[in-house]
C-alpha cells in the first residue's frame, strides 16, 4: 500500500548432524572424483557474478543507503503505480482479507499482515495522536481512515508495498527493520518538511500512500493509518 512540493503548496513528490565413517580403498576413487568436482564448482563460483534477489533496487548495505538510493527512484514510482482506490481495497479486505491480500498486498513473511499501496481522495479532518483524519466517503462502514504525521516512528508500510527488500539483503534483522524507519524518514523529508499540514485541515486533498491491515490493540480492525508519499490538495 512525490518529490517535493513546488512551492506553489501543494503538491508534494514527495544443525544437521555429520556423520562421519571410514571408507574402503574401492571407494576412494569416488570421492576423490567428488572432491575434484567440489573444487571445480568452487572455481566456477568464483567467475559467476550473483545479481541480488530484487534487480530492480539499488545495492546498498546499510539503511541509510538503501532508503536515500531508492526512496525516489523506486519506492515512490512503486506506490503510485500500484496504488488502488481505498474505498474498492478497503470493500476487497472486508470481504476477504486473504484473497486481497493475495491480489493487492505485500507482507514481510506468511505470519505478518499485508501492506497496501493506496490512493485516497477526501477531505483532511482533525485525528487522533500521530495523524491526520481523512474523511473518506465509499468505505465500509465501521471502518476510518488517517494520514499519519511525523514522527513516523517504525511503520512498515512503505517498505513493504514499495520494495522487494529481503531480510537476506542485509546484515541482520535490525538492519532490516531499519530499512522501514529510513524510509519513513524520506516521507518526513519530502513530504511534510515543505508544508503545513495543520494548515491544510478542511481542505479536499489527494493521498498516495501505504498502509498495513492490521490493529494496533490486537483487536478488530476499525482504521487504517497511510504513511503518503504524496498528498495532493485538489484543484
Amino acid at each position: 500500500m512525490s518529490e517535493a512540493a513546488n512551492g506553489m503548496g501543494p503538491e508534494i513528490v514527495g544443525s544437521e548432524a555429520r556423520v562421519t565413517q571410514r571408507v574402503t580403498w574401492w571407494r576412494r576413487r569416488g570421492l576423490i572424483l567428488g572432491a575434484c568436482t567440489v573444487v571445480l564448482a568452487a572455481l566456477m563460483v568464483t567467475d559467476t557474478t550473483f545479481v541480488s534477489t530484487d534487480e530492480r533496487d539499488a545495492a546498498a548495505e546499510t539503511a541509510v543507503e538503501y532508503a536515500e538510493q531508492n526512496y525516489l527512484s523506486e519506492v515512490v514510482p512503486t506506490i503510485e503505480e500500484s496504488a488502488t482506490p481505498v474505498d474498492e481495497l478497503l470493500t476487497a479486505i472486508v470481504a476477504d482479507p486473504e484473497a486481497a491480500g493475495e491480489e493487492f498486498g505485500s507482507r514481510e513473511g506468511e505470519n505478518k499482515p499485508y501492506s497496501y499501496a493506496t490512493r485516497a481522495s477526501g477531505t483532511f479532518v482533525e485525528g487522533e495522536f500521530g495523524e491526520i483524519g481523512l474523511d473518506v466517503s465509499g468505505i465500509p462502514d465501521g471502518l476510518s481512515v488517517g494520514v499519519a504525521v511525523p514522527p513516523l516512528g517504525s511503520s512498515t508500510a512503505i517498505r513493504d508495498a514499495g520494495t522487494e527488500a529481503t531480510f537476506g539483503q542485509f546484515e541482520n534483522q535490525t538492519e532490516y527493520q531499519n530499512v522501514a524507519i529510513e524510509l519513513n524518514k524520506q516521507v518526513v523529508a519530502h513530504v511534510f518538511e515543505p508544508i503545513d499540514i495543520e494548515s491544510l485541515v478542511g481542505q479536499e486533498v489527494v493521498v498516495t500512500g501505504a498502509f498495513t491491515w492490521a490493529s494496533d490493540t490486537g483487536g478488530e480492525i476499525d482504521h487504517v493509518t497511510i504513511v503518503p508519499v504524496s498528498i495532493e490538495v485538489a484543484s
